[in-house]
Order: C-alpha cells, then sequence, then structure tokens
C-alpha cells in the first residue's frame, strides 16, 4: 500500500528527474559511477552490465568464434 502510494505521488511530478539505477564505467580511467561522464576525466561512460542472455540468441556461434580464434 506504501509503495503504491510512492509511486503515486512520484508519477504526479512530471518535471522531476528519474534516478538511474545502471552502474556505468569510464573506459579511459575505469572509474565506476551513475553519471553519463566520468567526474575525473570528463570521458563518456558505458554501462558496466553485460547484455541479457537469450537462449534464442541467433549470433551465439559468431561471437563464439570470434572470442575463441
Amino acid at each position: 500500500m506504501v509503495l503504491s502510494s510512492l509511486l503515486e505521488r512520484n508519477q504526479r511530478r512530471p518535471g522531476r528527474i528519474k534516478m538511474r539505477f545502471q552502474l556505468r564505467r569510464c573506459s579511459k580511467c575505469y572509474h565506476y559511477t551513475l553519471k553519463g561522464k566520468c567526474p575525473k576525466c570528463e570521458t563518456e561512460t558505458v554501462s558496466a552490465h553485460p547484455a541479457k542472455f537469450s537462449p534464442d540468441d541467433k549470433y551465439m556461434r559468431y561471437r563464439l568464434a570470434e572470442r575463441y580464434d
């Protein structure tokens, strides 16, 4: 009940900035952050999480061949 009332209250504020929950990593200095740019070296950050796995992946054999060549 409390969670639903909090969600309703947050949806009423359309100008509010939503928090990112994805951890990001700088590819230059390997600093972890939640921001789009690294606070240390001002380089763009990339997602630190792996891609989603799908058992029906059509391109899996190509990725594996590239990895083990």
